[in-house]
């Protein structure tokens, strides 16, 4: 780690050029498969409560128009304006309006003409189709500015391309401000050459013209590259020598001219790791965290690259709380990894991440690249999304500016495994940034089981937020209002309180956000409501049943949102623990629930099925049965998961031995017994060990058998299987050679 009073350069990494060419979305003109009519009154009604149907479920009055339908594969029907009619049934000049479905494949001008012949019909005509108008500039490179077009900056440039009141401070190597990209955008009179102690701050080494670019290149004149923002003023303030590298007395003196200047937001493309050993005490070398409080409290949104070592180690000044910390993404959101074993540092302190591979921006030169790489391209995106934010809404405070900007950046976590929460909230969105309302639902997740009464989190808010409303709707159908509000809620908050209670299946949870201008952005979730207790019965064996050896366990468990059940028993009418028998993940209703050993075991047992849904309800039943005394006639069966045991030796040769041990391990002190059967499953020899001695000790245990049977008599030559039952269940099994 660096000690010295020297920043890293965090710079562009030149690697090979690539050229990212963002095409346009192809827009048809009309919707594929759909017609829209209007009939004469009566003709066609889609089912009460629906707005679209399937063909089958409307009332066709007219024989020619069925006829039609079925001709060109009709599908299904939408009533348009049904919503408004149910709140304003006078209206009646809009109720024959709908519009049909037919396949892709269907000749549609000709299924127009047809219908038009129809005396039933009053208009028909294709559905034609609209889109968005993104902002998108006639900049020779924009169509490979990948970065703009991943953080939607053409959707938020609908809402404005910056202002010229607006001050971004560059400290970094410089700016040519004599590119052809950057006329009337450079503020060279508010800036200053720290490391030449002069008033001219022109880049002589690339860096700060790169970075410069992607903030602000002059946008829309045919020439050149995009900046995220079209209109501030950029203002060079050069404290990186021609080398990349910047003394801690400039850097300082930089923030500080910045701040005398009144900028709103400067950017900081490099930065110093610390020093000490633990990588995230937050150290101040020389003043800078003091430096940076005070631009902060100035009001000034600062922004620094978080550096491109492919480490989790905190960088200075991006580490400091007054600071938004950037990592680098590639153009498909992953965290940027270049060559030489260079990527970009991540880590919880990480605030936001944004593109920083292959970004293309103005070179010292004159000219253009798109080879630029690193958390330097990064930051700058963030700083020209500060300064759009700001020419929107001049009255945000930069807190409010850094919480907008983190809180609406897209979730990148699933793109990047191995890296959750360490690339910040996400890579920034700068339309969802600018945009005037915003509806977020954040809890409960999507496809999600809920009970009881459900609280609902999210942001309802916005520079022109108005009002919102939260709805639960099952089948499209509005099925209650769970909250209306004209109080704006930000950053996760509680939206509203559901009280399910009275619902139950599949529904959607619907948030619209209103503007002052009506206007309205929506969101939604789907939601499993599960009041319904789960059902649960066992029929057999029944309640105070004498059973042996295995027996199977049969009843129900249900649940429509079934989580999973548990099969347990355990010794005593009140057992103080209980042992498996089987956990189900799928309902069972009067069916198997699962097979239990009972070999080993005996007097009274209680058996107990619990079943558990989605939501963690759960219900139970417990019967008794009595299990045999006696010890078993026939071997049990096979059980999976056993521990290891064997008998030593093995075969068992009477004329070099006089016994055989059984080894094996037990888990506590256990009153254990062994069984040997012959392979027809008969019970030759039993013995039984108390808890604590050999054989059923904590521990290792080796009793031994003198090949003798039940009688006393030597057994015959052949293969027998022993089986070991403690804790009350069979807990090893082998096989065992005996030779006379």
């Amino acid at each position: 780690m660096l000690t010295r009073n020297i920043f890293i350069r965090f710079l562009n990494i030149i690697i090979i050029s690539l050229a990212i060419l963002c095409a346009s979305a192809a827009y048809g003109d009309y919707a594929p498969g759909k017609i829209m009519i209007k009939f004469k009154p009566g003709v066609l009604e889609t089912p009460r409560g629906m707005r679209i149907a399937a063909v089958r479920a409307a009332a066709v009055r007219a024989a020619s128009i069925r006829a039609l339908n079925a001709k060109y594969g009709v599908v299904r029907v939408k009533q348009l304006y049904k919503q408004v009619l149910e709140a304003r049934p006078e209206w009646t000049h809009l109720a024959d309006n709908f519009v049909l479905y037919v396949p892709e494949d269907q000749d549609i001008l000709k299924a127009i003409e047809d219908y038009k012949k129809d005396p039933n019909v009053i208009s028909v005509s294709r559905v034609s189709r609209v889109r968005a108008f993104d902002t998108n500039p006639n900049d020779t490179y924009f169509a490979n500015q990948y970065g703009l077009t991943n953080i939607k900056a053409p959707q938020a440039w609908d809402r404005t391309t910056g202002e010229s009141s607006v001050l971004i401070a560059v400290l970094d190597t410089g700016i040519n401000y004599n590119h052809e990209d950057f006329q009337g955008r450079v503020d060279v009179a508010k800036g200053w050459d720290f490391v030449n102690n002069d008033d001219n701050p022109l880049d002589d080494y690339g860096h700060g013209t790169s970075v410069s670019g992607v903030i602000g290149a002059t946008t829309n004149n045919a020439k050149g590259v995009a900046g995220v923002d079209w209109r501030a003023q950029l203002v060079p303030i050069k404290v990186l020598n021609h080398e990349g590298y910047g003394d801690m007395d400039d850097i300082l003196e930089g923030i500080e001219r910045a701040i005398s200047e009144g900028v709103d937001v400067i950017n900081m493309s490099f930065g110093q790791y610390n020093s000490g050993g633990n990588k995230y005490v937050e150290e101040n070398p020389q003043g800078l965290k003091d430096k940076c409080l005070e631009a902060y409290q100035a009001g000034i949104v600062l922004v620094a690259a978080a550096g491109n070592d492919n480490l989790d180690w905190n960088t200075y000044p991006a580490y400091y709380s007054t600071v938004l910390a950037v990592a680098a993404v590639d153009q498909n959101d992953a965290r940027s990894i270049w060559n030489l074993g260079l990527a970009s540092n991540y880590g919880t302190w990480i605030d936001l991440s944004a593109p920083g591979t292959s970004i293309w921006s103005t070179h010292m030169n004159g000219g253009y690249t798109g080879s630029n790489n690193g958390t330097s391209l990064a930051c700058p995106f963030v700083a020209g999304l500060a300064g759009l934010i700001k020419a929107v809404n001049p009255g945000l405070t930069n807190q409010q500016i850094m919480n907008k900007i983190k809180d609406t950046a897209d979730d990148i976590d699933s793109l990047n495994p191995g890296f959750e929460g360490k690339l910040g909230t996400g890579r920034i969105n700068a339309y969802l940034a600018l945009r005037g309302v915003v509806a977020r639902i954040s809890s409960p997740e999507n496809n999600t089981y809920i009970t009881g009464k459900a609280n609902i989190y999210g942001d309802a808010s916005g520079w022109d937020f108005s009002s919102y409303v939260l709805e639960a709707l099952q089948g499209g159908a509005l099925v209650t209002t769970i909250e209306t509000s004209s109080i704006s809620v930000e950053s996760g908050g509680l939206l509203g309180t559901w009280e399910t209670s009275s619902y139950d299946g599949q529904h959607t949870i619907r948030l619209k956000v209103f503007s002052v201008g009506l206007s309205s952005e929506e969101s939604t979730v789907t939601v499993f409501v599960d009041n319904i207790t789960p059902e649960v019965s066992i029929t057999s064996p029944t309640d105070g049943a004498t059973v042996e050896r295995q027996i199977s366990i049969v009843g129900t468990a249900e649940d429509q949102y079934l989580d999973h059940y548990i099969l347990e028993y355990g010794e005593g009418e009140a057992p103080l623990s209980f042992e498996t028998i089987h956990i189900g993940y799928v309902s069972v209703t009067a069916g198997a629930l699962g097979i239990w050993e009972t070999a080993g075991l005996e007097g009274i047992y209680t058996i107990r099925l619990t079943a558990y849904d989605k939501v963690d309800v759960s219900a139970s039943e417990s019967i008794k049965v009595n299990i045999r005394s006696e010890a078993p006639t026939r071997e049990a069966e096979p059980q999976s998961g056993l521990p290891l045991t064997y008998a030593l030796p093995n075969p068992f040769n009477r004329q070099s031995t006089s016994e055989v041990t059984f080894n094996y391990t037990l888990e506590g002190n256990f009153d254990t017994k062994i069984y040997l059967f012959d392979l027809s499953g008969n019970l030759i020899w039993q013995s039984s060990y108390l808890a604590g001695g050999n054989g059923g000790k904590s521990g290792e245990n080796n009793p031994s058998w003198k090949g003798r049977d039940l009688f006393g008599g030597n057994v015959s030559n052949g293969i027998y299987i022993y089986q070991i039952v403690a804790d009350s269940k069979v807990i090893a099994r082998g096989k065992i050679i005996v030779l006379n």
